[in-house]
């Protein structure tokens, strides 16, 4: 008689130990950023918002920084408590934005809302005039777009989806570091330090058009993250033309994968030129660009301004959209939901999923013209495309679709215009914040919670929110 030991089963639920630990670890992260605002709002005078971000800083970090100390053995943390640690960040981060932000005056579920905008870097506002709010209140607001912005680096690393060589390549750009836990860290410091460097450069860029010191700080903040809070109620359309260019030029580098500036740091300048990202994301803004032109009465240089807010999912606007022609809200709409680069502080599906899936359709119709025994390889710009990444490429350009349709119902139902109700759930799920005027502090409590769950799950790219409540993510399997 032969004795078989027992099968381990597949099926890995998380670790509570090990998200306590993480999270504990992201705690005193989000402490540290969230000083930042304090010592502003505090400069400034405004010493109830002050006293707010200080409150929210101190208890997540007395309450889960115990977490830091807690083991669960040397295995390695799984697909699942990444995705479960990253979905908890960005949900815990808005929890703590929405103290200090009630403190302007708003309800709960408004704060919230306008938390929720921010640190998903969407930009979608119910105030109805930022003007009257105080310094402190709108450099948080730009603030949390800010390190929002940010969080997708996280995400991107802890895709249960990528394949070995996807997350080598987001580790170590340069190919240089064979130990991958060794190159996640130098990743993380790579991209923080050319996220720094976009910021400054950018600050430095827009004050020289002539904005004042303040409004280029908490304009550049949004720009740079792609999120598009501005400090006016009508956006950028009051500004020059030099800075809103200057803006949405910042905006364009942060829609760009952020590896790409240290490969090209690294390798050369033509690293750039030679990315399948950068040509896309330009060659979208033009077609966008020409095509607002024709199907609307806009200039040309207001038809730019809004193809590049729109494609790199920045959000500013430069012209009151609800009066554009529908043709052209349809337009923008495609913008929107195709969104920035992988790896970048933009929104959307992303381009390069969207050229994987042409260059699927491409080579499946030309292996039906080949012999059945020719060997066809997938590959994109260069890069083999490896299945796991075609599929997690597939599985999110259906996705997105269908959380936008399941957002979609709920304002037609209300009676919204079909067209402009769709514009501002793509905007929510893009996690863009261009409006046609339906988001405000008047829009029905409901439809606010359904934005504001659009952008969650825009900004995890679905997957990491459902991971995160899906209840076999917690529980053992048999």
């Amino acid at each position: 008689m032969s004795f078989h030991p027992p099968v381990r089963p597949l099926w890995q639920p998380v670790r509570l130990a090990v998200i306590a630990h993480h999270f504990g670890q992201l705690a005193l992260v989000l402490a540290a950023l969230l000083l930042v605002p304090t010592v502003f709002a505090a400069a400034s005078g405004d010493w109830p918002l002050a006293q707010r971000l200080l409150l929210a800083a101190v208890l997540p970090a007395l309450v889960l920084a115990g977490g830091v100390r807690l083991r669960s053995g040397d295995r390695p943390l799984q697909a699942n408590e990444a995705l479960v640690v990253t979905a908890l960040a960005f949900v815990v981060a808005a929890l703590l934005m929405t103290l200090p932000l009630a403190s302007a005056g708003m309800d709960p579920l408004d704060a919230w809302f306008e938390a929720v905008s921010g640190v998903t870097t969407t930009g979608l506002s119910v105030v109805a005039d930022p003007e009257q709010q105080s310094r402190g209140f709108l450099f948080t607001r730009a603030w949390a777009q800010w390190f929002g912005g940010l969080g997708i680096v996280v995400l991107s690393l802890s895709l249960a989806f990528a394949s070995p060589a996807d997350r080598h390549r987001l580790a170590d750009p340069l190919g240089e570091e064979d130990n991958l836990a060794e190159g996640i860290r130098r990743h993380a410091r790579h991209v923080l330090t050319v996220y720094a460097l976009l910021t400054l450069l950018g600050l430095a860029l827009v004050w020289a058009t002539g904005l004042q010191l303040f409004d280029a700080l908490i304009h550049t903040l949004a720009a740079v993250s792609t999120g598009g809070f501005s400090g006016f109620a009508d956006s950028l359309a009051r500004l020059d033309r030099a800075t809103q260019l200057a803006l949405l030029l910042v905006a364009f580098l942060g829609a760009l994968p952020l590896p790409l500036f240290y490969r090209a740091y690294g390798r050369g300048v033509g690293q750039l030129w030679r990315d399948v990202e950068l040509q896309a994301l330009a060659a979208a803004v033009a077609i966008v660009t020409f095509g607002l032109w024709l199907l609307s009465a806009l200039s040309p240089a207001d038809a730019l301004v809004q193809a590049l807010s729109a494609q790199t999912t920045a959000g500013f606007a430069s012209v009151d959209l609800s009066g554009l022609e529908p043709q052209a809200k349809l337009l923008l709409i495609g913008s929107m939901i195709t969104g920035a680069g992988v790896g970048s502080t933009g929104g959307g599906m992303k381009l390069l999923r969207l050229l994987i899936l042409i260059r699927v359709i491409q080579l499946t119709i030309l292996r039906v013209q080949v012999p059945r025994h020719a060997v066809v390889h997938s590959t994109l710009g260069g890069r083999s495309l490896e299945p796991a990444q075609i599929e997690h490429a597939l599985l999110l350009l259906l996705l997105f679709p269908l959380v936008v349709l399941v957002c979609w119902l709920p304002f037609v139902v209300a009676g919204y215009p079909p067209i402009d109700a769709l514009f501002e759930v793509v905007s929510a799920v893009g996690t863009v914040g261009l409006s046609v005027g339906i988001t405000g502090a008047d829009l029905e409590p409901m439809l606010k919670q359904v934005l504001a769950l659009g952008m969650l799950l825009g900004r995890l790219e679905i997957l990491a929110l459902v991971v995160l409540v899906y209840p076999g993510t917690w529980t053992k399997k048999g």
